[in-house]
């Protein structure tokens, strides 16, 4: 993973982990967001993501930190 991607992996986990609030979110009771809120509330904070960096950031995180719902449009930490 290059250093882009770890920064929006290291992002990606403060905000489900930790503080979803730092952008405006909220986690749903099972701990889900939903990934265009998440993105779009993202940006919005200064913080440039892509639906394809999020997909590239997932899908080659070696450690399963993030899964993706059955219908691919939320996100959250295992």
């Amino acid at each position: 993973m290059n250093k882009r991607l770890t920064k929006i992996s290291k992002y990606l986990t403060f905000i489900l982990r930790h503080h979803p609030e730092a952008i405006g979110m909220q986690l749903d009771p099972e701990g889900w967001l939903n990934i265009d809120e998440l993105i779009k509330n993202a940006n919005l904070h200064g913080k440039s993501i892509t639906h394809a960096q999020l997909h590239e950031v997932v899908a080659s995180n070696g450690e399963n930190r993030y899964a993706l719902s059955d219908d691919g449009l939320r996100i959250r930490v295992t």
